[in-house]
């Protein structure tokens, strides 16, 4: 199959252009730096042109702005990079007959409801980030018949730098990291979210769903089995919400959980640890 993806140089667009060649499609990496092919999601010449060039099959939508705090800084950016470029992407998926896989967040929950998100749980994201992704959700369900609507969340992965990669980074220097103790999520890795990918696009059980590790955890504990996979000390600060100050609100608890996976046939993804250990033996052996 032919492939577009946008965001192509980012941590889950490299992981996820890089399992697709390797299961034998056709990848067309797109973004903004060579040697990608160029692509500005928000320049509706540029994603026309490009479509009608390469006339993808499916395409897998990466690019986003996704600095919280600078989302909520500049809220028309955001809404630009993530609900019209969204626009533009559903829109020429359509035009042309594309699939349109569209990356999204567990930030379009409001974190109240106290256990694990499904797939038919209401949105009511808390930040522009949050909401300029509902947005480009809404978008694509409008626009796409032919969509999947993948929520993921706390992405770590070998491509780019994230979480773990600077707790690692902090201990190695001597530092003691300061880590959130209350906020509770479903780290997911990269590598996972691309393999599981690729059995759903073969189903045709189009709509939405959540991608993410299994299993509700905190940062700080995340954190804590990290150092212990990676042989180093357990050392970390532990630090409440109330007093982690962002300019954007975060949820305290958007764990997500798939019903639909399940019934679409295609098995959830592994727990969190058995992702974690993966990852570490990843990063020590490359």
């Amino acid at each position: 199959m032919k492939v577009l993806i946008t965001g192509a140089g980012g941590m889950l667009g490299a992981e996820i252009a890089e399992r697709f060649r390797q299961a034998g499609h056709l990848v067309i990496p797109t973004g903004r730096k060579p040697p990608l092919v160029p692509m500005d999601i928000t320049s509706p010449q540029q994603v026309r042109a490009v479509f009608d060039q390469y006339q993808p099959e499916l395409v897998i939508h990466c690019a986003a702005m996704t600095n919280v705090d600078a989302c909520e800084h500049r809220p028309q950016e955001a809404y630009r990079v993530n609900a019209f470029g969204t626009e533009l992407i559903a829109t020429h998926c359509q035009r042309i007959g594309a699939i349109c896989v569209a990356l999204s967040t567990d930030y379009v929950f409001d974190g109240t409801k106290g256990s694990p998100y499904h797939e038919y749980d209401l949105p009511n994201p808390l930040s522009v980030y949050g909401r300029s992704k509902y947005a480009g959700e809404q978008a694509v369900q409008a626009l796409c018949p032919r969509h999947y609507i993948i929520r993921t969340a706390w992405l770590y992965g070998i491509h780019g730098r994230s979480f773990p990669h600077f707790v690692l980074e902090q201990v190695r220097a001597g530092e003691i990291p300061t880590v959130i103790a209350d906020q509770i999520g479903s780290p997911t890795y990269t590598a996972d979210v691309a393999d599981c990918l690729l059995q759903l696009i073969t189903t045709d059980c189009y709509g939405t769903y959540h991608l993410t590790n299994t299993g509700p955890v905190s940062r700080y504990e995340f954190a804590q089995e990290l150092l212990h996979l990676s042989h180093l000390p357990v050392n970390l600060t532990p630090l409440s919400m109330r007093q982690w100050q962002t300019p954007a609100p975060r949820p305290s608890y958007s764990a997500l959980i798939s019903w639909r996976l399940e019934w679409a046939g295609v098995p959830p993804m592994r727990p969190w640890r058995e992702a974690l250990t993966a990852f570490v033996q990843q990063l020590t052996s490359s």
